[in-house]
C-alpha cells in the first residue's frame, strides 16, 4: 500500500512538472514525458496486475489534468506497461542502459498509439505527419529526461539510502561502493 502511494505521488508530481512547470522553462510544445519514465520504471518492477491498475488510473488522473481525450493516456500508458511487462522475464531489469532503451521504445509506441487513436476517431485531421516530424525531438527529450533522473536516482540512493535497495537501482558501480 506504500508503494502505491508513492508511485501515486511520483506520478502527481511528475503531472505538475510536466503541465505546469516544463511549459514556463521550455518554450514552444515539447517537454519531456516524466510519466512516461515511471510507467516504464513501473513495468520493469511492479507485477502485471496491480501495475496494471496503477498505470492506467494515472493515465486517467493524467487526462483529468492535462489531456484533451479522456481516456487516452489511461489506455496508451496500458498499452507501454504492458509491452514492457512482455519483455521482463527475457531481459536483466537492473540494467540501466535497459531502462533509458525502453524509455525511447516507450516514446515510439507513445507517440504511434496517439497517432493511431488521434487518426482512428478524428477523421477531419492527419496526425500522423504532425506526431512523425516531433518524434526525433521527443525521443531526444525523453532519453535526457531519463538519464538525468536515474543520475539523480542513484545519488539519492547513495546519499540518504545507502542501506536500503531501490528496484532497479540495486547493482551500483564499483566506484560507488563504500
Amino acid at each position: 500500500m506504500n508503494r502505491t502511494l508513492i508511485y501515486f505521488a511520483l506520478a502527481g508530481a511528475a503531472v505538475v512538472m510536466q503541465t505546469v512547470l516544463m511549459p514556463l522553462l521550455l518554450q514552444g510544445d515539447y517537454k519531456p514525458d516524466l510519466v512516461l519514465l515511471l510507467v516504464v520504471y513501473l513495468g520493469l518492477h511492479e507485477e502485471q496486475w496491480r501495475g496494471g491498475l496503477i498505470v492506467y488510473l494515472m493515465g486517467w488522473f493524467f487526462d483529468g489534468v492535462g489531456g484533451a481525450f479522456p481516456g487516452l493516456n489511461g489506455f496508451i500508458l496500458l498499452a507501454i506497461f504492458l509491452a514492457v511487462r512482455g519483455i521482463v522475464t527475457r531481459v536483466n531489469t537492473e540494467s540501466s542502459v535497459l531502462l533509458l532503451i525502453l524509455v525511447m521504445a516507450g516514446t515510439i509506441l507513445q507517440s504511434a498509439l496517439v497517432a493511431f487513436a488521434l487518426d482512428f476517431f478524428r477523421q477531419d485531421i492527419s496526425v500522423f505527419s504532425q506526431i512523425a516530424w516531433q518524434l526525433p525531438v521527443q525521443l531526444l527529450l525523453n532519453f535526457v529526461a531519463a538519464f538525468f533522473f536515474l543520475r539523480l536516482a542513484v545519488w539519492l540512493q547513495r546519499t540518504f539510502l545507502p542501506r536500503s535497495n531501490l528496484p532497479g537501482l540495486r547493482k551500483l558501480d564499483s566506484r560507488y561502493e563504500s
